[in-house]
C-alpha cells in the first residue's frame, strides 16, 4: 500500500461553489452529480496493489487528482468514493461515503449524495449510478431483487500496472481487453480501458471469497447484495463503524427475508438429505436386527446343547477332581519328606562350603608367606651381586696398590743407595773445607727428610686396599652368620 496522501492546512478549503445552486432543479442537480462522478472516474486511476494510495479527506479534489497524476498512483473504491465526496462537498452538495461488504474477504465503497432530499448512490470506481434512491435500492436487495445500475460507457479509466507485482492472469486480461496501452512511465505500464464490475471480477482474486460469503448468507453471486452488510459510513468528519451509530442507517432493517428463506431452504434440504440418510440407516439397522435375532435363536439352541454337554463334562471332572485330591495328599506327604532331606543336604553343603573357605584362606596365607620369602631371596641375591661387584672393585684396587707399593719400594732403595753414597762422600770429604761441612749438614737434613718419607710410605702401605679388603670380608662373614 502506498503512503497515505495527507492534506496540508491550506488544502482545507472548498472548491468553487455553484452559482445559484439552491435554485437548480432536480434534473440539473442530478446532471451535475453525474458529471462530477464521471470526472472522478476519469481522473482517479486504478493501479496494482502496491501502487494504491489511501487518501486524506481533508485534501481538496484538485490536489488529490494532481498528486495521483504526478506520483503515478491509483485508488481503490474507498479512495474513489472519498474523492467524489470531496468533489460533491466542494460544490455544495451534502454527501456520505458508504462502505459495505465483508472485511475478511472484500469490501466496496460508494458515495451517497443528497439531491433535493433524495439520497442517490454514485459509484465513482465503476462509473455507476442507480435509477432509484438509496433506501429503495436497499429495500429491493432485501427482497432478493438486484437493481440494474446505469452505466456510463463513454468514459475510460487508466490502469497503472507494476509488472513485478501483478498476477500473470491480470496482465493477460489487460492486454486482451484494454482499449489501448499508453506509453510506459517510470517502468509502469498504463492501459486505457472501460473499468466496470466485469473487469474488476476478471482481475481481482478476492472476488471468489466474496461469492462464497454471499452464498453462505443466502444471496446470489452478485457483489451488489453485499450492500446489505454495512462496514462503515463517513459523514465528512469521521468514519462511523458502529452499526447503531451509522448515519443514514439508523433504524434501518437490512436483514433480507429472501436470503433468510434461502438459508432456511438450504438448511431444510440438507436436513432432508440427512433425514433420508438416517431413514436408510434405520432400515439397514432393522434388517441387521432381524438377522441378529435369527442368529441369536440359533445361538441359543447351540448353547442349550453345549450346556448339556458341559454338565456331563462337569460331573466327569468332579470325579476326576476327587481322585486328584487323593493323589495330591500323597504327593504332599512325599514332598514334605523330600523337603526334610533337602534341608539336611543344605546343612551339609553349608559345612563343606565353610571348610572350603577355611582351606582357601590357609592357602592364601601360605601363598603370601611364599611370596614374602621369594621377595627376601630376591633381595639377598641383589645384595650378593652388589658384594661381588664391590669385591671385584676392591681386588682391582688392591692390584693397583701392590704396583704402587712396589714402585715405592724401588724409590726407597734408590734413596737408600743415595744416602749411603752421601755418607761415603761425607766421610771422604770430612777433611775438606767448611763449605763441604755445610753441604754435609744439608745432606743430613735431606736424609732425615727421606727417613720421614719412608715412615709415611710404611704407613701408607699399612693403610693399603688389601687391609681394607680384609676388614670388609670379615664384616660380610659376620653378617651372613647372623642372618643364618
Amino acid at each position: 500500500m502506498a503512503p497515505i496522501l495527507l492534506g496540508r492546512p491550506d488544502n482545507f478549503k472548498r472548491g468553487p461553489p455553484l452559482i445559484g445552486i439552491k435554485g437548480f432543479g432536480l434534473k440539473d442537480l442530478a446532471r451535475r452529480a453525474n458529471k462530477l462522478r464521471r470526472r472522478a472516474y476519469r481522473e482517479m486511476p486504478v493501479a496494482s496493489a502496491n501502487r494504491t494510495a489511501e487518501l486524506d479527506h481533508r485534501m481538496c479534489y484538485a490536489d488529490i487528482a494532481a498528486i495521483l497524476e504526478n506520483t503515478r498512483l491509483g485508488v481503490s473504491s474507498a479512495g474513489a468514493a472519498l474523492a467524489l465526496w470531496r468533489a460533491y462537498s466542494e460544490h455544495g452538495l451534502r454527501a456520505w461515503c458508504y462502505r459495505f461488504g465483508f472485511p475478511e474477504s472484500l469490501t466496496h465503497t460508494v458515495t451517497i449524495v443528497d439531491i433535493d432530499g433524495a439520497l442517490q448512490i454514485h459509484d465513482a470506481f465503476f462509473n455507476l449510478s442507480y435509477p432509484c434512491g438509496f433506501y429503495e435500492v436497499l429495500c429491493s436487495l432485501r427482497s432478493g431483487e438486484a437493481v440494474t445500475g446505469k452505466r456510463e460507457v463513454r468514459d475510460r479509466k487508466i490502469y497503472i500496472m507494476d509488472r513485478a507485482r501483478e498476477p500473470s492472469g491480470t496482465v493477460r486480461w489487460l492486454e486482451e481487453h484494454a482499449d489501448c496501452e499508453l506509453e510506459p512511465v517510470d517502468g509502469l505500464r498504463r492501459f486505457e480501458l472501460l473499468w466496470d464490475p466485469e473487469a474488476f471480477v476478471a482481475t481481482c482474486p478476492a472476488i471468489e471469497p466474496l461469492f462464497r460469503d454471499l452464498a453462505t448468507r443466502g444471496y446470489p453471486a452478485d457483489p451488489q447484495f453485499s450492500m446489505l452488510h454495512p462496514v462503515a459510513v463517513f459523514d465528512g468528519a469521521k468514519w462511523h463503524r458502529n452499526r447503531v451509530d451509522m448515519p443514514l442507517l439508523r433504524g434501518c432493517n437490512l436483514e433480507s427475508p429472501v436470503a433468510a428463506l434461502r438459508v432456511t431452504s438450504r438448511d431444510l434440504e440438507s436436513e432432508r438429505a440427512r433425514l433420508t440418510e438416517t431413514t436408510a440407516t434405520i432400515i439397514r439397522l432393522e434388517a441387521d436386527l432381524v438377522e441378529a435375532k435369527s442368529q441369536f435363536s440359533a445361538a441359543a439352541r447351540r448353547f442349550s446343547a453345549e450346556r448339556e454337554t458341559w454338565l456331563q463334562q462337569k460331573a466327569a471332572l468332579q470325579a476326576g477332581n476327587t481322585a486328584l485330591k487323593g493323589e495330591l495328599a500323597d504327593t504332599q506327604s512325599r514332598l514334605s519328606s523330600a523337603v526334610d532331606l533337602r534341608a539336611q543336604r543344605d546343612s551339609q553343603i553349608a559345612q563343606l562350603r565353610a571348610e572350603i573357605e577355611d582351606a582357601a584362606r590357609q592357602s592364601q596365607l601360605q601363598q603370601n608367606a611364599i611370596d614374602a620369602l621369594r621377595g627376601q631371596q630376591r633381595e639377598w641375591d641383589a645384595a650378593r651381586h652388589r658384594l661381588e661387584t664391590e669385591i671385584g672393585d676392591l681386588r682391582s684396587q688392591l692390584e693397583a696398590g701392590s704396583q704402587e707399593n712396589e714402585q715405592l719400594r724401588q724409590n726407597a732403595a734408590v734413596l737408600a743407595s743415595r744416602v749411603e753414597a752421601a755418607d761415603e762422600q761425607v766421610i771422604a770429604i770430612s777433611h775438606y773445607l767448611s763449605p763441604l761441612i755445610d753441604e754435609v749438614s744439608r745432606l743430613r737434613c735431606e736424609r732425615d727428610a727421606i727417613s720421614r718419607e719412608r715412615g709415611l710410605l710404611a704407613a701408607q702401605i699399612a693403610a693399603s686396599p688389601r687391609a681394607r679388603l680384609r676388614s670388609l670380608w670379615r664384616r660380610l662373614i659376620n653378617r651372613r652368620q647372623a642372618a643364618t
